[in-house]
């Protein structure tokens, strides 16, 4: 058998190696015959073998080898070959691999490719630019690529050395461009500019795509020791997206300003995913910037089921502690309008949240809290706005059949309660970021006010003391505070004293409500039988 015979079966062995062997050799052949088989592997074959090479092993592509093969023997040979100049716009055929056949075809398959680049489809346009490579094209070239109406041309016009890439068009393309594969790139390219912040602060608030806002913040992060991206990074810890969330909250790990605390206190209160709390709760400042926190910092610690999550937070609670800043509550109509929203978050009135932000629109219908809401803000009285989003935080809580899941009474009451003391945490926390010149993240529901596997009795004591049940003279709540065994005693000793009538709960009585108190404290004795 002759060897381009041998050489034509080898470019088919199943063997990867063997094909790669095959394609060296057949480069010093000039055999035109292995033109379609060397042609074939080139465009389709995507394999890669382990070769030895330099101090170490490094790897070879079958089908480039093919290529610099195919390259050399038409290299001998006038004019462009129709079978080349037809797989170049065959779009059967990987884009990736006819810009590779098309570069190591070298200088004289050049007309083909400057005429594929007026070719009215866009991936044959694309095959021709990415057969130049990044460091070789010229900002005429470039310039060509960003006016292509394909946002792919677009992309790879954005791929030239960094001495011949132009900001100002960058910034144009990361605002107006309308793919946003093109302005995440742009944005990319800027992140180590010298560009200031405020373009990406605008973009970002501009910004519908999430890929794109992700793209901004990790330009915001590199300027994070200015006080402005600070702000801009806060305002999208709360953004709808979870990769911007997590990239947010990582971006302000190591920040200095006390508003990155402040914000990362107000959307640890708020943030449903796991992942992007536990990037939050590595903001290791943060019961130094937002000290009302420790509480819930601490419930979090006792019930977290992973070690990392609980060296995360025991860290947290190493922090010296500190006395909280009492919060001026003003007549501010930001402030009174940002807590609002929280409300009308927590209810889960979207009429409500329009209705702050164009009080023109229909009064907004609802559950009393919503009536609360729009009294308080037509008001614009600071307490009354506190009181109306605290009441609405404790009946949407109250309300959540999830509370009710562990225990129907105690579940829901102590959710309510949390979600009381957690409100009155995020007014404190967002008065803090407006009194900073800092927007606060987005509103959102107060989470975790029910943590899986607390005890239904000690959450509610948590929220809920004997000494505030004895000083409202509340049985019924007292009853709650009972443990199985002191709550049977209780009734035992009840109908003991009463045997025939038994008090009522509500009985305001001094016997009745030391009787509930002693149960409540597990203070068990046989002195009422």
């Amino acid at each position: 058998m002759a060897l381009n015979d041998r050489l034509r079966d080898a470019l088919h062995d199943p063997n990867a190696v063997v094909r790669l062997d095959a394609a060296r050799t057949a480069a010093g052949t000039g055999d035109h015959r292995l033109v379609e088989p060397l042609l074939e592997v080139a465009l389709r074959d995507t394999a890669e073998v382990r070769v030895a090479g330099g101090l170490g092993e490094t790897y070879e592509h079958v089908g480039d080898a093919a290529a610099v093969a195919l390259g050399e023997i038409l290299a001998r040979r006038g004019g462009i070959d129709p079978r080349v100049a037809f797989a170049a716009e065959d779009l059967g055929c990987d884009d990736d691999r006819v810009a590779t056949l098309l570069y190591y075809l070298g200088p004289r398959y050049e007309p083909l490719r400057q005429r594929l680049e007026h070719h009215e489809e866009p991936r044959v346009r694309l095959r021709a630019a990415r057969a130049v490579l990044s460091i070789n094209r010229t900002a005429a070239f470039a310039a060509k690529l960003l006016g292509d109406p394909s946002p792919l041309l677009r992309l790879e016009g954005l791929q030239v050395p960094a001495h011949l890439r132009d900001d100002a068009v960058c910034l144009r393309l990361m605002r107006i461009d309308p793919d946003p594969r093109v302005r995440a790139e742009a944005a990319t390219l800027l992140r180590f500019t010298s560009t200031g912040v405020e373009p990406f602060a605008a973009a970002a608030r501009s910004e519908p795509d999430p890929g794109v806002r992700a793209a901004l913040v990790a330009c915001l992060a590199h300027r994070r020791r200015d006080p402005e991206a600070v702000r801009a990074i806060a305002g999208l810890l709360g953004d709808p997206g979870v990769p911007v969330r997590r990239a947010a909250a990582e971006a302000l790990r190591d920040a200095t300003d006390p508003v990155a605390g402040a914000a990362i206190g107000l959307r640890v209160l708020a943030e449903p995913d796991e992942d992007v709390l536990g990037a939050l709760l590595r903001y290791r400042g943060l019961l130094e910037d937002a000290p009302e926190l420790r509480p819930l910092i601490e419930r979090l610690h006792r019930y977290a089921n992973f070690d990392d999550d609980r060296r995360t937070l025991g860290a947290l609670l190493n922090a010296r502690r500190r006395a909280a800043t009492a919060a001026r509550f003003t007549g501010d109509g930001r402030l009174l309008r940002a807590i609002l929203r929280q409300a009308a978050d927590a209810l889960g009135s979207t009429t409500l949240r329009d209705w702050l932000d164009d009080p023109g629109r229909p009064l907004p219908i609802g559950p009393p809290e919503v009536e609360e809401c729009v009294q308080a803000w037509t008001s614009l009285d600071p307490e009354r706005v506190l009181t109306a989003g605290e009441h609405a935080a404790y009946a949407a809580a109250l309300a959540d059949p999830a509370h009710a899941a562990p225990d129907p009474v105690r579940g829901p009451t102590t959710a309510a309660r949390r979600a009381l003391e957690l409100t009155r945490v995020a007014h404190v926390l967002t008065a803090r970021l407006l009194a900073a010149g800092a927007e606060p993240p987005p509103a959102a529901p107060i989470q975790r006010l029910v943590l899986p596997g607390e005890d239904s009795i000690e959450a509610l004591r948590s929220v809920l003391s004997i000494e505030e049940c004895r000083r409202a003279r509340n049985v019924t709540w007292l009853r709650l505070l009972m443990r199985p065994a002191d709550e049977t005693w209780y009734l035992e000793a009840l109908r003991a004293a009463h045997p025939n009538s038994p008090p009522a709960e509500d009985d305001p009585s001094d016997w009745h409500l030391d009787l509930a108190v002693t149960a409540a404290e597990g203070r068990r004795s046989t002195g009422y039988h």
